[in-house]
């Protein structure tokens, strides 16, 4: 099992300071932004898009957002992110229904027009596959230009983060069970 070292109780300055601002914009800091802590220059970066599509000026719409993050983890078997961003997904208006079929890696009945061509483009940027030009086409007008472009970039930064979270075996937030594991 690879794990990185907690650092917490030896930051630098550069790392406590990093601490610090993500702590008070999100409230605590645990799994993959903990374990990047071990790399401040490298956090940096990585903290600054993840800001940005969470808390920033991001032209994606919250709830389209979630929509794609959890499709993501299910795709990728990460229950880290699920756990992470199914609360989200609930504040935001998500139903219980949608979530319930996404976790199962079925595609939700009741979908917008909008979350429908969301949760299959992520399905093929999951895949590295072009998107189909009529899905493109949808997207664009149905989102736009910029956010259509920030729904694949968000889906590879997630890609980004399921790579941090399986290789060095992040675990799940505490009281959270798996939620893709099998029914016993």
């Amino acid at each position: 099992m690879a794990r990185l070292p907690d650092p917490v109780g030896h930051l630098g300055p550069k790392a406590r300071r990093l601490y610090d601002e993500l702590a008070a914009k999100r409230g605590r800091i645990d799994g993959m932004y903990r374990s990047l802590l071990n790399h401040p220059d490298l956090l940096e970066h990585v903290a600054q898009l993840g800001t940005y599509f969470r808390f920033g000026d991001s032209t994606l719409p919250g709830e389209l957002r979630e929509l794609a993050i959890l499709r993501f983890a299910r795709l990728a078997g990460v229950g880290y992110e699920w756990c992470k961003h199914e609360p989200v997904a609930v504040g935001l208006g998500l139903s219980a229904d949608l979530l319930a079929q996404l976790q199962n890696g079925e595609k939700p009945d009741g979908l917008t027009p909008v979350q429908s061509l969301v949760h299959d483009a992520v399905e093929y940027v999951f895949r590295a596959e072009s998107l189909p030009a009529e899905l493109q086409a949808g997207l664009e007008k149905e989102l736009g230009l910029e956010p259509m472009i920030e729904l694949v970039v968000l889906c590879g930064f997630y890609g980004m983060i399921a790579r941090v979270i399986t290789s060095f075996d992040v675990p799940l937030p505490p009281g959270c069970p798996d939620p893709f594991a099998p029914e016993p």
